[in-house]
């Protein structure tokens, strides 16, 4: 599963701080300039090649928001808290993350002005909407071999023909076709609730936001057990 944002910037203040400009609110929730700032400096949504920055910001709010609602539909359910161990290996794999794109993860961090329980309390509540998903959508997806059958005899032979080549054998190729059927009813799903927690929400951009840059489907690749 992959999260862009580290949505939990809108979930990491109390309601007394005070903060500069607020740039977006969903429900009466504002998200200010810092915020966003943070979520641009932490977060997994890289630039595209020719983007501008008011068009990136303007990504990262939306997937922000989104993050944001997914959690709180999540929660409604009471789940059980991730184990420590989960969050500690969810940390290390964010640390090595940035390791790989050549970024010193404490003075990534810093930069964002989050300690190290913040981004911890970050992504203990990815996880939780990561668990939501398995328990509500994942578990619940289940391919027939009538849909395998099809998919077989339609777009996979359908793509070897266009290479000039022979599909090979059904039964060598059953859990290739399984799994990529698996993956788009997720996937399907998980932006059919998201587009509905969109509808139901109240959003808008305040003074200086971006405005949302476009919101691109859900991708689910893998989604831990």
């Amino acid at each position: 599963m992959k999260y862009a944002v580290l949505f939990a910037l809108l979930l990491a203040h109390g309601p007394g701080e005070i903060f500069d400009r607020v740039v977006a609110s969903v429900d009466g929730r504002a998200i200010t300039r810092l915020e966003l700032d943070r979520a641009v400096l932490t977060g997994g949504l890289a630039r595209e090649n020719g983007e501008s920055d008011e068009t990136h910001r303007g990504r990262v709010l939306a997937e922000m928001i989104d993050d944001y609602l997914r959690y709180r539909d999540a929660e409604r359910f009471a789940p059980a808290p991730p184990a420590a161990r989960e969050i500690d290996d969810a940390y290390r794999a964010l640390r090595e993350r940035l390791v790989r794109e050549g970024k010193d993860p404490d003075l990534e961090f810093r930069a964002a002005g989050m300690s190290e329980r913040e981004v911890r309390g970050s992504l203990e509540k990815q996880l939780v909407v990561r668990r939501y998903i398995q328990d509500r959508i994942v578990s619940l997806v289940m391919i027939s071999p009538e849909e395998i059958q099809a998919a077989y005899e339609g777009p996979f032979a359908e793509a070897y023909r266009r290479e000039g080549r022979p599909a090979p054998p059904l039964d060598g190729a059953r859990e290739t076709i399984r799994e990529d059927l698996r993956n788009r009813k997720i996937n399907a799903e998980l932006e059919k609730w998201t587009q509905d927690l969109r509808a139901k929400a109240r959003i808008r951009i305040l003074g200086e936001g971006p405005p949302l840059g476009p919101r691109k489907p859900v991708v689910v690749t893998k989604v831990p057990g």
